[in-house]
């Protein structure tokens, strides 16, 4: 569905998938946000770019938010088709190379088909920028879900979007945060709350999420809001984010 133009949902809820997958036009081919598991998924994700004519451009560039199954399981599909893949530093070697218990090959997310390890062509760092699709993204890294763990920026039609992959999703209508999933192998929550506290201070319009719905305007609340859901379901200490 296009939640915004040039901007679409592929996967997600209303496919009855639990990866929300995006894609985004650039000026002559697309930037796709995660990639989902199986085969399946990848059936489901060509037949939507397809139903909304997206399939006469190339994919050009994957944006990978952090190394878990369910959003990295058909990068090799895409980079095999020419795809550059970009992923947070940290979680780069367990992509690569298939670490099985890192990309949580076990309860509550077990594999549903073995995974083949892709190589990743850009591997990014906070404050990193980069050019795909004649567009530019701007990184910020956020570990905690996993140690990768990074929200991509863009800015596109005066408007500032934030994918956010695990790390921040959005309460039903709007109103309020999630945090990330807590049972992966290296889930830190110091390092999770250091990265809320970061991020409480930017400011965006729309919060894209890895799951759950997405977040189509005032963005910089949800934000906020993560940082007070921490001090309350964490007991972490009253700390300024003035």
């Amino acid at each position: 569905m296009e939640i915004m133009k040039n901007i679409y949902q592929i996967s997600g809820g209303s496919y009855a998938n639990i990866a929300n997958i995006y894609v985004i036009k650039g000026t002559d081919s697309l930037i796709m946000v995660d990639t989902a598991e199986t085969a399946s998924d990848y059936q489901m994700l060509e037949d939507n770019l397809r139903y909304w004519g997206l399939d006469r451009f190339p994919v050009s560039c994957v944006l990978l938010s952090h190394k878990h199954l369910n959003h990295i399981g058909n990068a090799w599909r895409y980079r095999e088709r020419g795809a550059r893949i970009v992923a947070g530093d940290k979680d780069a070697e367990a992509i690569e190379k298939g670490i099985t218990e890192q990309i949580c090959d076990y309860d509550p997310f077990p594999k549903k088909e073995p995974y083949v390890p892709c190589k990743v062509d850009l591997r990014v760092r906070d404050g990193d920028e980069f050019e795909a699709a004649g567009l530019r993204f701007k990184v910020y890294e956020v570990p905690g879900h996993t140690m990768g763990s990074v929200f991509y920026e863009l800015k596109m039609d005066g408007r500032i979007i934030l994918f956010t992959g695990d790390v921040l999703n959005v309460k039903k209508d709007c109103s309020g945060a999630y945090l990330g999933w807590e049972g992966g192998i290296d889930f830190d929550r110091g390092a999770f709350f250091e990265s809320i506290k970061k991020f409480s201070l930017l400011d965006c319009d729309v919060i894209l999420p890895g799951h759950f719905q997405t977040c189509m305007q005032g963005g910089g609340r949800i934000l906020r809001d993560a940082y007070k859901v921490a001090l309350e379901e964490w007991r972490q200490p009253s700390v300024s984010i003035e």
